[in-house]
């Protein structure tokens, strides 16, 4: 299996550079150098490019660093909403099987192999919390 080749760091001028060698409208390249100096380059351009160009061609007509930017605020905006929910679901859920599993099972239930279907699930559970703690 071959290793993926990894490309080589660029500057920030530079990555502005080859955006525009590869048809990406840059309207403000102060604009972009600040966004870019925030934002790395890869996770920026490589997440929010996708539908937009081929992979390894130029992008679509009318492509614009500017809308680029727009999506990936509208994504930072978004996570910022939905994960404090999503965090209060999964410490709701958590709670919630924790409190019936500790009434029908006891406190320590985690430490009776009976209480598991796979005993070997069991042994590798307890193994594991034992590395943990």
């Amino acid at each position: 299996m071959d290793k993926k080749t990894l490309q080589d760091p660029i500057s920030i001028d530079d990555q502005i550079d080859n955006l525009i060698s590869k048809g990406l409208i840059i309207e403000d390249k102060d604009y972009a150098k600040n966004f870019l100096s925030k934002v790395s380059y890869f996770r920026f351009i490589k997440a929010y490019s996708i539908g937009l160009k081929p992979v390894n061609g130029n992008y679509y007509n009318g492509i614009s660093f500017n809308k680029l930017a727009d999506i990936y605020m509208f994504n930072a905006r978004l996570r910022q909403i939905l994960f404090p929910l999503i965090e209060e679901i999964e410490i709701t859920l958590r709670c919630n099987i924790s409190n019936f599993i500790s009434i029908k099972y006891g406190n320590l239930s985690y430490e009776n192999e009976e209480n598991f279907q796979n005993r070997l699930y069991h042994r590798n559970l307890l193994h594991e919390l034992e590395k943990r703690i």
